[in-house]
């Protein structure tokens, strides 16, 4: 059994590789003679291969291995990217993501019943008729591998000629080493295997300096002799975890030329040794680890509240405060910039799921994602991802047409799919977007009454996106026929229930034939929040402050009566009217409508919609610290958690999504 720390850096590492990957190929087949992905998703598979040989993992190490050799072809120029070379790419990426799952299932062991030896021999074989054809011009492919930083001057050629021993031969090489941890040890093993295979004559950075050094190596740049041919040579070094040989030339002939200015040679080799010493600027931290730290500054938000509400007059302690509540806010401000990531982390494993299905189904899909870089809590983007993916396969499934109805109905051929985040004030908005056949709303209310959801009646006062929603009721569906794609509509009931357990709130925008978004509303984070402090029969209640669109003042005499409902006119718009005493205490409408005192109402929104709650009083606004109702009253209506406020009191989160429903 494997050491559990390294374990641990493998499967991280091994994660970030795979992701590389996958991005590489797909853009590599819109974009196959992009060098730079070429390189990128070479580097990958090497070090992925490196780390699988260190660890002792053979079906992983060979697979990847026969990967890089297919990779490294083409970028020698021996192999063109085509469509069938992408997807036996990708197959190997989904056998390297088997092998890595099922190493990690068997506590890190290899899978003893896993036979790749056929697909191996398929990476091993494929292309060699295309290798052929493409014979590069060797000449130039040496002259371009020779352009390098490091030259010796005239006095190093000299003694470079006199250690030459008769057959031994002359190399000049670029060693690239992976960003990842102990970059130095990496380094010193490059020029260790050097040494092993040959003479090492020079390296920027020099063997002392990497073995004094503190900082990581990014690059080698070798003068060496070794009596081993050019080509098993490189694959020696290349051999290194974390090696990789992108420039290599074999100098037949040293031409002395004149010695360079000291001031030349120093300045190129400041130059060198500025670039190999760049320190990384990010560390792994176990998520767990950002929890307890989280926990720990909601902790002290709580007594920072409860100080300031304690009735002290002294000075001190009142120039102290402020200091608390400062460095507090920074603190809590620190962690929660750490705890984001990018969307871009779950959106990155979409276009590959697009590829596959859209070529499964026979559909062409252009599928454009925007606002990767949107950061989100860690916590939230775990949850998203199924139901992202459930919306993402509806809409090639029953959204998207095939090419022959679309261009039955004048539309181009290809479909569109996009996935799009942004921020918008304290939420973040992600919409799946397509041009597809739209929602037919009659056909929805037709069904909603077959299955008893709403009486005919009902259904000719429900609005057009309430009608809508029925798609996200239990086992609905009006699909003719089960795919297994996305299924009969099974889950997007699923999809709404992750979405609000995330606090978060979903609604669909369609229209026939010319295609549908789904809009998903999500809190920047699920620990702590601004909220609005309100009293309800005397006891304190919360409310999240991004639900909360205004506060006003009315009179009784304001309060109006629309088809049988209590409503108030605001601003000419028509806001219904619930009163908050009568969900969590005695009072209703009714009796505030006696009353000769003007009344408190709150504004709350969900999405497009607004309702007024009428409490007792409105207190502060304040930071708060969100806890869970634990397993026994998570599913308590109307209320989505609890806070602990200043006087050491619990106070419950209002839920306003289940008040505006």
């Amino acid at each position: 059994m494997q050491d559990n720390g390294y374990l641990d850096m493998f499967f991280d590492e091994a994660k970030e590789y795979v992701e590389t990957l996958n991005n590489g190929i797909l853009t590599l087949e819109n974009n196959p003679g992009d060098k730079e992905t070429i390189d990128a998703v070479f580097r990958a598979a090497h070090s992925l291969k490196g780390m699988a040989a260190t660890m002792g993992f053979e079906n992983l190490t060979e697979l990847t291995h026969k990967m890089e050799n297919m990779l490294d072809r083409v970028r020698e120029g021996k192999l063109e990217v085509r469509t069938d070379f992408i997807d036996l790419l990708l197959q190997g990426l989904d056998n390297i993501q088997f092998l890595v799952e099922k190493i990690r299932e068997n506590e890190g062991e290899e899978p003893a019943d896993v036979n790749l030896a056929g697909f191996i021999k398929e990476l091993a074989n494929y292309g060699q008729q295309a290798a052929a054809k493409m014979d590069n011009n060797q000449d130039d492919l040496e002259a371009k591998e020779a352009d390098f930083s490091l030259q010796l001057s005239q006095v190093e050629k000299e003694e470079l000629e006199k250690r030459k021993k008769d057959k031994e031969r002359i190399y000049h090489l670029k060693v690239v080493l992976d960003e990842q941890d102990f970059q130095s040890v990496r380094a010193f093993m490059v020029l260790k295997k050097i040494e092993e295979i040959g003479t090492l004559f020079k390296s920027v950075p020099a063997k002392e300096e990497i073995e004094n050094s503190e900082e990581p190596i990014s690059e080698l740049d070798i003068y060496a002799l070794s009596w081993l041919p050019a080509e098993e040579f490189k694959e020696e070094v290349a051999e290194v975890s974390g090696a990789d040989v992108p420039n290599f030339n074999e100098i037949e002939n040293l031409e002395l030329e004149e010695e360079s200015s000291e001031s030349d040679e120093g300045s190129l080799h400041a130059e060198h040794k500025v670039n190999s010493f760049q320190s990384s600027s990010t560390v792994r931290v176990d998520i767990s680890k950002l929890d307890t730290l989280m926990n720990m500054v909601g902790e002290l938000l709580i007594n920072k509240t409860r100080l300031q509400s304690l009735d002290i007059q002294k000075s001190k302690f009142n120039e102290i405060i402020p200091q608390l509540d400062r460095v507090t806010m920074e603190l809590h401000h620190i962690v929660m910039q750490i705890r984001m990531v990018p969307v871009g982390v779950m959106f990155s494993r979409f276009p590959r799921m697009i590829r596959d299905l859209s070529n499964k189904m026979d559909k062409e899909i252009d599928f454009i994602m925007e606002g990767q870089e949107t950061e989100l809590d860690r916590s939230i983007i775990d949850e998203l991802s199924d139901p992202l993916t459930h919306l993402l396969r509806n809409a090639i499934d029953h959204g998207i047409e095939s090419p022959e109805a679309r261009k039955a109905k004048g539309k181009d051929e290809e479909g569109r799919i996009e996935l799009r985040a942004y921020q918008k004030g304290s939420e973040i908005i992600i919409e799946v977007k397509d041009d597809g056949a739209g929602i037919d709303a009659d056909k929805i209310g037709r069904k909603a009454v077959e299955k008893g959801i709403v009486g005919e009646e009902e259904l000719e006062q429900l609005e057009r996106r309430d009608i809508l929603d029925f798609v996200f009721h239990p086992g609905f569906s009006t699909a003719s026929e089960v795919t297994d794609v996305s299924g009969r509509g099974v889950g997007m009931d699923i999809v709404r229930n992750v979405v609000k357990k995330l606090d978060g709130q979903i609604s669909i925008e369609s229209e026939l034939g010319k295609g549908s978004t789904f809009t998903i509303s999500l809190p920047l984070t699920l620990a702590i929040t601004q909220a609005l402090m309100i009293t309800v029969d005397g006891d304190t209640f919360a409310i999240p402050l991004n639900a909360v669109s205004e506060t006003l003042t009315i009179s009784p005499e304001n309060i109006k009566k629309v088809r049988g409902k209590d409503v108030i006119v605001l601003r000419k718009n028509t806001i219904p009217l619930v009163s908050a005493s009568e969900i969590f205490g005695s009072k209703n409408i009714d009796s505030f409508k006696k009353s000769e005192e003007d009344l408190s109402v709150v504004i709350l929104k969900s999405g497009d919609r607004f309702i007024g709650l009428i409490v007792e009083e409105l207190l502060n606004q304040q930071e708060i610290v969100i806890k869970s109702l634990g397993n026994y009253l998570q599913d308590t209506e109307y209320i989505s958690g609890a806070t602990i406020i200043g006087d050491g009191d619990v106070a419950l989160i209002i839920d306003v999504r289940d008040i505006v429903a």
